[in-house]
């Protein structure tokens, strides 16, 4: 029998219903695949996470979805009423 479920809190939430009896014990195993990133106490690996942060950056600048940290400030001071800021 497998059951899934997913980690809230510290406890495991099934997708469906069990007709386990409360007491059963079980053996819980992540699904690797959700993992995109190496468990956290894998050796650090500095020139793959360089190479990650600029697959990153080159995907942002190809799509061009990132936002100036200027435009985003002046939008929260447009939205709460604030006095321009001189940081630009």
């Amino acid at each position: 029998m497998t059951l899934a479920g997913t980690i809230v809190n510290g406890h495991v939430q099934l997708d469906h219903p069990s007709d386990l009896p409360d007491g059963t014990r079980v053996t819980l195993l992540p699904d690797e695949e959700e993992y995109e990133y190496p468990h956290p106490m894998a050796p650090y690996d500095r020139e793959k996470e360089i190479v990650l942060l600029r697959e990153s950056i080159a995907l942002m600048d190809a799509r061009d979805i990132g936002r100036s940290v200027a435009d985003v400030f002046a939008d929260i001071e447009k939205s709460f009423d604030y006095p321009p800021s001189e940081r630009r």
